[in-house]
């Protein structure tokens, strides 16, 4: 053998890069095709919601479909029911609603405007003490409210 010819060396370094520009070109063919796949999967989801792989919420109504009414009523609760009882005396709960509504009524300077001694005790004597306590609350409130001294009870 003759080593200094060098054809041999020149046939396999073309062999091997023929055989690396065949890898790469079967590569490019494998990796386009499997994007061409893809995008016709990708264009079924957009046609077919089952065939996709995301979820496509159906935001569509019938504009046949009537809908009830929907009631907004609110019914007040008693006072002595599942809320329980007031527990404070009748005299500070009134004393304490009157002078909320006086400091209100003080501060926008229109005397009376929420004034509103209604209550909820059954017994005759604890509703008088309530109205009692309302009054003087609502007197001492107007006039806190008048000055900007707002909830000194």
């Amino acid at each position: 053998m003759n080593y200094n010819n060098p054809k041999p060396q020149r046939s396999t370094r073309t062999i091997l890069f023929v055989a690396l520009a065949l890898i790469a070109l079967a590569g490019i063919i494998y990796m386009k095709y499997a994007t061409d796949s893809r995008k016709a999967d990708a264009t079924a989801a957009y046609t077919d919601s089952a065939a996709a792989h995301i979820a496509i919420p159906d935001t569509t109504v019938d504009p046949t479909l009537r809908l009830a009414p929907e009631v907004d009523s609110v019914t007040a609760m008693p006072a002595d029911t599942l809320l329980g009882k007031d527990k404070r005396s009748p005299f500070e709960a009134g004393y304490e609603d009157g002078y909320a509504a006086g400091c209100d009524d003080g501060a926008t300077h229109q005397e009376r405007a929420t004034y509103d001694e209604t209550n909820n005790f059954r017994n005759p004597r604890e509703s008088r003490l309530y109205v009692d306590g309302y009054r003087e609350g609502y007197a001492k409130g107007f006039a806190d409210g008048q000055e900007g001294k707002q909830f000194n009870i």
